[in-house]
């Protein structure tokens, strides 16, 4: 069952017969990210005056000093040995780690790096990193919590195997009462081991089956290599190393009873050491000014099915198509989209989301021309996007099962939706009610 799809979802699913429909119809509007717009580069090498203030905005909340990233960049001297992984690194477009197109939306707390940022780091490095004279206008570290209220910390310290491995860890939920998580912050605990991770929550009534998962395996938490299985689909509250406070006074509900559920993507390369990672919310109650969130599963029933999403060995370029209307999730009303998390694994290579209007607008909701594994994470809209109770939503998803793109370097199978040695297409919105 994939995370935070309903039963009733995955139900109808075993119902669907999954004949040619299953692949769906594409929707014929190009990519916005496939147009050229070039990299303009500043008409001198930029130095570290400039640079600086850059890193501490775009980087800052994951490169200092004992954060989660190797290196800190607050000073010059800081940043200098690494300049070579550096450029290669913002050059290739995997840091800062934004998989999402620039031109389908603007984003709340976007850490990603315009084409203009890129070309004057790329100069700044290849002019030999000059420091220059004087110091930048100070920038603060886009993310990170305001406050913290509750902070939860695996009961007993994990030593991941050598290689890829995702565990999940349960966490009792502390509170008594009813509150809203309104931002959050994972604190990994051994970040050279720790690639990625999910925050999610469970419902008091399913409880019990998390719990016994987890009792079952001998060792700290369980494993969830090919997702939950089985198990009551969580709701998802973050999925970012960076964290920090959700926009617009959002807020998603957790009952006393509740668990948290950490699942955590571990990447050992020869040495495993002990984490103990955790994660940091910002709560509020129902006295404060919390905006009630809900959450929209957006994937065809039928891809759960069989071979209904098969993905044949030796193609380069298979895509699925999905569009619906979301009154299952919405009650039929209008309602205020505020963010999108996308789900999909490793044989993946790009995704988008659309608003498919009544009246035959269309709005982009998510596009990722290049899908990297390891990085999902919610993307909250700059400002919300209406979606009446007639407009639909459309999902497509591409797959390289070519020879090129073996995760393990063995010849191309067949594969389809599953665990993590297959793939998946699904993308999770979060709603909040329009205003009357």
């Amino acid at each position: 069952m994939i995370r935070g799809l309903p039963t009733s979802l995955v139900l109808t699913a075993g119902l669907a017969a999954c004949i040619a429909a299953c692949k769906g119809q594409p929707y014929e509007a190009e990519w916005c990210s496939e147009a050229d717009t070039g990299q303009v580069s500043p008409a001198e090498a930029p130095t570290w005056v400039e640079i600086g203030p850059l890193f501490a905005q775009k980087c800052g909340a994951c490169h200092v000093a004992g954060g989660h990233a190797p290196f800190a960049v607050a000073e010059y001297a800081d940043v200098v040995p690494y300049l070579g992984a550096i450029r290669d690194a913002v050059t290739a477009r995997t840091m800062p780690p934004w998989l999402a197109a620039d031109c389908c939306q603007s984003w709340f707390q976007d850490f990603s790096l315009t084409p203009t940022e890129i070309a004057a780091v790329q100069d700044w490095v290849d002019a030999g990193a000059p420091e220059g004279a004087g110091i930048g206008a100070p920038l603060d570290p886009i993310g990170g919590l305001s406050r913290v209220d509750v902070t939860l910390t695996m009961p007993e310290p994990y030593e991941p195997p050598v290689g890829d491995s995702i565990r999940c860890f349960v966490f009792d939920w502390p509170e008594s009462s009813k509150r809203y998580v309104t931002g959050l912050a994972p604190q990994p605990g051994n970040r050279a081991e720790v690639h990625h991770l999910i925050v999610s929550m469970v419902a008091p009534d399913d409880a019990d089956e998390v719990d016994e998962a987890d009792a079952a395996d001998p060792e700290a938490g369980f494993d969830c290599t090919g997702g939950l299985g089985d198990l009551p689909s969580p709701v998802l509250l973050g999925g970012s190393l960076l964290g920090g406070d959700y926009p617009r006074g959002i807020g998603n509900p957790v009952e006393p009873g509740s668990r948290i559920l950490l699942q955590v993507h571990y990447s050992v390369d020869t040495v495993s050491l002990p984490d103990a990672t955790s994660v940091q919310f910002r709560l509020d109650d129902t006295t404060a000014a919390v905006v009630e969130a809900g959450g929209i599963a957006i994937s065809n029933p039928g891809w759960l099915v069989g071979t209904g999403m098969a993905i044949p060995a030796g193609e380069e370029d298979i895509a699925y198509y999905y569009r619906f209307r979301p009154s299952i999730y919405t009650g039929g009303v209008d309602v205020d989209l505020q963010g999108v998390t996308p789900h999909m694994h490793r044989y993946a290579s790009k995704m988008r989301v659309l608003a498919l209007h009544a009246d035959g607008t269309s709005d982009c909701l998510l596009e990722i021309p290049d899908w990297e594994f390891g990085w999902e994470q919610p993307y909250w809209f700059a400002n919300p996007v209406p979606l009446s109770a007639q407009d639909e939503l459309y999902l497509e998803c591409h797959f390289d099962n070519s020879a090129a793109n073996q995760p393990t370097g063995e010849p191309p199978r067949d594969i389809a939706w599953g665990d993590s040695d297959q793939d998946m297409c699904a993308a999770f919105l979060s709603f909040t009610k329009s205003a009357p």
